[in-house]
């Protein structure tokens, strides 16, 4: 995001359309200067949308004469007044409108205000309720309870200052998801009722100003009779609507606790009487997009005071220790009186000491060598021979048991995250990652084991770092140079396997690694495993010589089904289960660009969105029709548990790079949740893809990325796959310049209309906006390669004799979640020393020029 100093306008803009400034340049002043006008402040809490368009319709283009009335150096604002050209100052045209009212001083208001600020707003509201519906039975629900003590993972929603900030629970995600999903439902089966007038205090659905989609809040006033001040209990956030915004909830939707936590930074408390403007932007600026570990220290009126920690920096980053460095802060001698002005600070208490921040939790997984050695194995749970789990050695199990049987305190399990579970079978404790939750019972994957098994919540306990330092010792293996006589192993084939290495101690050899696991040559009471197999006819040899790569060929017969199977299991010595799937799992999981996608219907029209552009060959829309969200969920915990399982299980990383265009599970930078996606670029280090079920889009690295099995990509995408019609003669490889300008013009379309559909990808005509004569995409953008291949007569030839791969879809070869967490409030001004003084704006524009002939002289110069 970047600002143009000489202009005052700002815009996000590709890292390659930045250059570093010419040194031959002089460091003129900017020509913008960022002004605010003095002594009016917005009726509530900020200038309406109608206040914005009417006085950029009176500004904007034109010469005016501005008045400066003070001017902060260290903030770089400028307090000013407008004169208009009926010779009425811009203050009083706010103010004699309704648009804004006079700025008072910080003096708080009275007891006598306030009373006369609620009897007004109640006035405006009894005024026209007489028959009415006042919503009176529709009482705020619940808050979240905490207790002193309490860490957990939270987002930011809304800030103020260090002192008024609000959170959510990253845990609490899928509940509020949930939750929007029953309130956009609920909303959609209804219209306005002409008599619906909800009292102040009571609670209803409100439709947001920037998003237009429907939250839960609360009535706080009318500032008119027409007009309602609503506070939304989940995101902290409030703002003046229409009441025709405003729908009756249902008592269901009541049920649900307020999501949104009001806290205080606890331990500071600002230099002078107020917190500063740079204090407060800089603490925004750290905090937003997030995760941060909350921990609870206690309440004060009415907000919980918190420690904040930004785990993920390093080193980690408590921000109340932040702004005391930064000298926005200075410690508070307790946290009770954290956030008091010094003069209402009580007797000091015992100096307070900085909460400890807790050891991050990091593991690793056990590898085997790859280099022809021969490793002593104990196997732990047996499958198959094209599925076994293997262990090297274990040496914690006393360790475990005495920090268990010790640890006493509560314990709240997180997916994705490592702790102690006992084994149900022998009741041994084992080291486990969280894999699922539904209320009390918690799904887990013993790590060390590589067994899936079901635990009540209250059964486990939490890990420390120590206990992590020994890497997971559970293995996926596959019996190297065998197949199976028929389409699977027979019974007989598994009980045979399953006596020959059950409880024993094996000698292997890695002859070939993928990304399901290791394939190996075992040995096992002195003989082959794989031989033995085959003289015993229950398997035959793939034609694979020894040493050679194996590549998992998955039979057309094989049962995809990503459901929880079943196991018949024995429980055998040592309290660990061998197990026997009755239907074989997903063997085979890659990146494949031939994912089946949605067929719109032919010759129909309709106004695209589109989602993500590789190339105006390859594109992607987000489908017209939402897809069934229940079917979306069950997907959705599919995915967590397939790649939390494949994490766990697998010591090797990514083997081959994806494609553009490819289907993938990706990790969510704001949630850490996985979700299904598609490949949009591939860089050295990072990966940009397209959530495929949301439509959103962000960069995430390698390691963020996982292949995808074909039963995870049966429901079909929300992003659906197209490509421009009467593309015919587009190059396989685009010049970089012709591919951004291609991609701007494709977000602008406004009109779409399905010329054909051949399989694959469905092939659109887009039409552009009025204000562009409604030019059709398809000219435009080959206009645009006509122009570049005159203009680079060498490039073009190069293009053409350039192999590069098509961008389309290749059917032989071998994705705030949108919901907007964060509504930030304007920042707080604050005052310094001021130089009043007439000045008549002057625009500089002979200076501008020069200095923009110059940037494009340079510029010119470094492309030849």
């Amino acid at each position: 995001s970047i600002l143009y100093i000489d202009f005052g306008n700002e815009e996000n803009v590709p890292i390659e359309r930045i250059q570093p400034l010419p040194a031959n340049i002089q460091h003129f002043c900017p020509c913008a200067m960022e002004c605010r006008i003095a002594g009016v402040v917005p009726v509530v809490n900020k200038w309406s949308d109608e206040c914005c368009i009417t006085v950029r319709q009176m500004l904007t283009g034109k010469a005016v004469t501005v008045k400066l009335l003070e001017a902060t150096e260290k903030e770089g604002v400028h307090a000013v007044d407008i004169v208009l050209s009926m010779r009425m100052m811009l203050s009083s045209f706010l103010i004699k409108n309704g648009f804004g009212q006079r700025e008072t001083t910080s003096v708080p208001p009275t007891e006598q205000d306030i009373i006369a600020m609620l009897s007004a707003s109640f006035e405006n509201y009894k005024r026209l309720s007489d028959g009415k519906d006042d919503n009176e039975w529709a009482q705020p629900p619940e808050p979240l309870t905490q207790a002193v003590g309490d860490q957990f993972l939270v987002v930011l929603t809304h800030f103020v200052s260090p002192s008024d900030l609000v959170v959510q629970k990253v845990e609490n995600a899928e509940l509020i998801r949930d939750l929007q999903l029953k309130l956009r439902d609920h909303c959609a089966q209804i219209s306005t009722p002409q008599n619906f007038r909800p009292a102040p205090g009571t609670v209803c659905c409100a439709q947001f100003s920037e998003d237009k989609q429907w939250y839960r809040a609360k009535v706080l006033a009318y500032p008119s009779e027409e007009r309602v001040c609503v506070a939304y209990l989940d995101f902290g956030n409030s703002e003046e609507v229409d009441l025709s915004q405003l729908l009756p909830i249902t008592p269901a939707l009541l049920t649900i606790p307020m999501q949104a936590i009001l806290c205080a930074l606890a331990g500071v408390h600002p230099v002078g009487e107020n917190w500063s403007r740079d204090c407060i932007l800089s603490l925004q600026c750290q905090l937003s997009n997030r995760l941060l570990r909350l921990k609870i220290h206690g309440v004060q009126e009415g907000k919980t005071l918190v420690s904040m920690v930004d785990e993920a920096s390093d080193p980690q980053v408590d921000f109340a220790e932040l702004l005391i460095t930064a000298c926005y802060a200075t410690p508070a001698s307790d946290s009770a009186s954290a956030n008091l002005p010094a003069e209402e600070t009580t007797a000091p208490a015992e100096t307070s000491v900085p909460p400890a921040v807790p050891e991050p939790l990091v593991w690793t997984s056990a590898e085997l060598p790859s280099d022809g050695q021969t490793v002593t194995l104990f196997t732990s749970i047996v499958e198959s021979p094209g599925r076994f789990y293997c262990r090297l050695f274990m040496e914690l199990e006393a360790q475990l048991k005495q920090h268990c049987e010790g640890e006493a305190s509560p314990y709240f399990p997180k997916v994705g995250e490592p702790c102690c579970a006992p084994f149900s079978g022998s009741g041994s404790w084992c080291r486990a990652l969280v894999n699922g939750r539904s209320d009390d019972d918690v799904g887990v994957y013993l790590v060390d084991y590589g067994h899936n098994m079901t635990a009540k919540s209250s059964h486990l306990r939490s890990i420390t770092p120590k206990l992590l330092t020994l890497p997971f010792q559970a293995v996926c293996c596959w019996l190297a140079g065998v197949d199976p006589i028929g389409s699977e192993w027979s019974s007989e084939a598994l009980l045979w396997f399953q006596n020959l290495l059950d409880g024993e101690q094996l000698s292997a050899r890695v002859l070939s690694v993928t990304e399901q696991g290791y394939g190996l040559e075992v040995i096992s009471r002195g003989q082959n495993i794989a031989a033995a197999l085959i003289a015993e006819q229950m398997a035959k040899a793939i034609g694979v010589p020894v040493g050679a790569k194996h590549e998992q060929v998955e039979s057309t017969t094989t049962k995809e089904n990503g459901g929880n199977e079943q196991e018949d299991s024995v429980e055998v010595a040592g309290g660990i289960q061998t197990a026997v799937a009755s239907e074989s799992e997903i063997k085979f999981a890659g990146f494949p660009v031939d994912w089946k996608t949605v067929e719109l219907p032919l010759n129909e029209s309709f106004q695209p969105y589109v989602a993500g552009v590789i190339s105006p060959s390859l594109f992607y829309v987000l489908g017209p029709t939402q897809i069934d969200q229940n079917k979306l969920q069950e997907v959705m915990k599919e995915v967590a548990a397939y790649c939390s399982i494949y994490q766990g299980t697998l010591s090797t990383g990514m083997k081959s790079r994806p494609s553009a265009g490819a289907a993938c599970c990706a990790q969510f930078s704001g949630d850490k949740n996985w979700y299904r996606a598609v490949i949009l670029e591939v860089g050295e280090n990072e990966l940009s893809v397209i959530y495929a079920d949301y439509g959103n889009t962000e960069k995430v690295p390698s390691s963020q990325i996982l292949p995808i099995p074909a039963h995870l990509l049966q429901l079909p995408f929300q992003i659906i796959r197209c490509t421009l019609a009467g593309g015919e003669n587009f190059p396989e490889q685009w010049p970089e310049e012709v591919l951004q300008a291609c991609r701007a013009e494709l977000v602008n379309a406004v009109l779409a209309k399905v010329q054909s559909f051949d399989g694959s990808a469905n092939a659109l005509s887009l039409t552009l906006p009025a204000e562009r004569d409604g030019v059709q995409l398809t000219s435009l953008v080959l206009d645009k390669l006509n122009a570049f291949n005159k203009t680079n007569p060498d490039t073009n030839q190069k293009l053409d004799d350039a192999p590069g791969v098509p961008d389309g879809p290749q059917s032989k070869l071998v994705p705030e979640p949108q919901l907007e967490l964060e509504h930030k409030p304007a920042p707080v001004d604050t005052t310094g020393s001021t130089k009043p003084a007439e000045l008549t704006i002057i625009s500089n524009l002979e200076q501008v020029m020069q200095l923009q002939l110059a940037l494009i002289k340079q510029l010119v110069g470094q492309i030849k």
